[in-house]
């Protein structure tokens, strides 16, 4: 488990002119949003609680009133929820999304490389995720955006009530009450040392405290399943 504190969350947070995080996709459907992260060309891993119907993933820019050409909608043609996962208890929460064709790459549509290790206490990392601008009244989201706070110690996770929880966990401290509705989308993943080592899991009910699951932990099923396989 991993606790983070320091990090303070604002009803919209100051907007960030570039593109912060090119490896997040917006997973697209008729119900609540989510996030998953682009881990190659043509898999995104993403919580296994958005398996949604009519999902589609969307890469690049997502202002819609402002298109540069970088906007990819992709259609999924396999998704792979973790086999453990079960929808009423909110462990093992990932899956992995196969795309239909390879993502393009730009400046604004990047792979993200997985953890290797387990974060160390101290380590300062970023929460990225999709944001409403003060604009945006819909509810797509149209904005990327990274925070930041420092890894604290298993025990001080294992003393909140749901770091106690949630097995193979991140925890994350947020020192100001999240008031978002979809709070979850906007701190959806956690990258240290510019890897991806958390993603957040589901039913955030808010509260100062933000579950992660722990991708190093889910190393190995990851790799068998998005290996190129030989013909």
């Amino acid at each position: 488990f991993i606790i983070f504190s320091g990090t303070y969350f604002f009803a919209h947070s100051l907007e960030q002119k570039e593109d912060p995080a090119p490896y997040l996709a917006y997973l697209k459907s008729y119900f609540n949003p989510c996030v998953g992260v682009l881990i190659k060309t043509t898999w995104v891993l993403a919580p296994a609680h958005c398996y949604l119907p009519n999902l589609k993933v969307m890469l690049g820019n997502f202002k819609s009133r402002v298109r540069d050409g970088t906007e990819q909608t992709i259609n999924p043609i396999q998704i792979i929820r973790y086999w453990n996962y079960n929808d009423s208890d909110p462990q093992d929460d990932l899956m992995l999304i196969k795309l239909d064709k390879p993502a393009t790459l730009n400046h604004k549509v990047q792979i993200l490389p997985l953890a290797t290790k387990n974060v160390s206490p101290g380590t300062i990392c970023f929460l990225s995720g999709l944001d409403w601008s003060q604009q945006n009244s819909g509810r797509h989201p149209d904005l990327r955006q990274n925070l930041q706070g420092p890894v604290m110690t298993n025990k001080e996770c294992q003393e909140t009530e749901q770091g106690r929880k949630h097995r193979n966990s991140l925890c994350v401290k947020f020192v100001k009450v999240f008031s978002r509705i979809f709070g979850e989308v906007a701190v959806a993943t956690v990258i240290c040392n510019n890897k991806l080592q958390g993603i957040e899991v589901g039913h955030f009910m808010g509260g100062d405290v933000g579950i992660y699951t722990n991708v190093y932990k889910y190393i190995s099923w990851i790799e068998d399943i998005t290996k190129d396989k030989k013909k």
